[in-house]
C-alpha cells in the first residue's frame, strides 16, 4: 500500500507508479490532458490531488477511487468529502471590471498542439506589460504552475473556464509593488559563492552529494526537475545541479521550500548549483 493525501503531487504518483497517468485521467475530460508528455511534465510537479480534482470537477474521492486498484491508500478518509474540490483561488477585486481594464491577449494553445512549451513567451510579455494592464491568457488547460508562480511575484489572477480545451486567465499587477522579475541569468544572482566556499560546502556532503544535470533540458523542465529532485531529496543531502543559466525564478520557490542554496558560476553558460533542505 502506498498512503496518499489531498496534498500529494502527480509526480509522486507517477514515479511511484506510471499507470496512474491513465487512472487519473479517466476520471475527467480535463484530466485527459495529462497523457499528453509536454502538459504532464508542466503540471505534474506543481499540482496536487486536490488540485486535479478541482479541475476535474470531480470530488476528491473519485480520483482516490480510481488509484486505489494500483496500490494508491487515501490516509485521511475525512477529506474526501470535507475538502473533496480542493482549494479555490479567491477572484481579486479587478475581476469585476475586467472591460475597464487595457487587455493585451495570448492565445498559447498552438505552441502547446505543437509541442512547445509557452513559459519563456508568457513570461517576456509579462515582463513588458505596463501597469494598469491584463494579460489575458487563452490556453487548454488550467496553468495552476503559472499562477502560483506568478502570485509570489505578485500577480493577482482570475480563471474563466469556456470548455475543457478553452481556459482564459486573466493576470494583473497587484497594487502592492513587487520585485522586479529579471530576465534568467541577469542582474545580481543571488548565492553567488566564490569557488572555496563552494568547494567547501560540497566536501561537508560527501558521498550524499545527488548530481543532477539539467543543462539540456528546455524551459520550464530545469525548474520542475529540481523541484521534484527536492522532494524526494534526504535532508541530509544536497543536490549539485549543473545548469546553463542562472534560474532566477528557481530562488524564490527554495526560499518558500526552506532550501539553502548556493550558486558557482563558471562561465556564461556553465552554472553550478548546490541545494539543501535547511534543518
Amino acid at each position: 500500500m502506498i498512503a496518499i493525501h489531498r496534498d500529494t503531487k502527480i509526480s509522486e504518483l507517477i514515479r511511484a507508479n506510471e499507470r496512474s497517468i491513465e487512472a487519473i485521467a479517466s476520471v475527467a475530460k480535463p484530466l485527459e490532458k495529462l497523457r499528453n508528455p509536454l502538459i504532464r511534465k508542466i503540471m505534474a510537479a506543481r499540482t496536487t490531488l486536490a488540485d486535479a480534482a478541482r479541475i476535474s470537477g470531480h470530488p476528491l474521492c473519485d480520483i482516490t477511487d480510481a488509484l486505489k486498484p494500483l496500490g494508491f491508500e487515501f490516509i485521511d478518509r475525512s477529506q474526501l468529502t470535507e475538502e473533496s474540490k480542493g482549494a479555490s483561488f479567491i477572484n481579486p477585486d479587478f475581476a469585476r471590471h475586467l472591460d475597464e481594464y487595457p487587455q493585451v491577449t495570448l492565445d498559447v494553445r498552438a505552441d502547446l498542439e505543437g509541442g512547445a512549451d509557452p513559459l519563456k513567451k508568457i513570461m517576456g510579455v509579462i515582463k513588458k506589460l505596463p501597469d494598469g494592464q491584463v494579460l489575458h491568457l487563452i490556453n487548454s488547460f488550467e496553468p495552476t504552475p503559472l499562477i502560483q508562480l506568478l502570485g509570489h511575484k505578485g500577480w493577482e489572477s482570475h480563471m474563466e473556464k469556456k470548455d475543457s480545451a478553452e481556459v482564459h486567465v486573466y493576470f494583473r499587477r497587484a497594487s502592492v509593488p513587487s520585485p522586479e522579475m529579471p530576465e534568467e541569468g541577469a542582474g545580481v544572482i543571488p548565492g553567488l559563492t566564490e569557488a572555496a566556499d563552494f568547494d567547501r560546502r560540497k566536501q561537508d556532503f560527501g558521498a550524499r552529494l545527488i548530481p543532477l544535470d539539467v543543462s539540456e533540458l528546455e524551459m520550464p523542465l530545469p525548474m520542475v526537475t529540481i523541484l521534484q529532485s527536492i522532494s524526494d531529496l534526504a535532508s541530509d543531502s544536497a543536490l549539485l545541479v549543473t545548469h546553463k543559466r542562472v534560474p532566477i525564478f528557481l530562488f524564490d520557490e527554495l526560499r518558500q521550500r526552506k532550501c539553502g542554496f548556493m550558486v558557482r558560476q563558471l562561465s556564461e553558460h556553465d552554472i553550478r548549483l548546490l541545494i539543501w533542505k535547511e534543518v
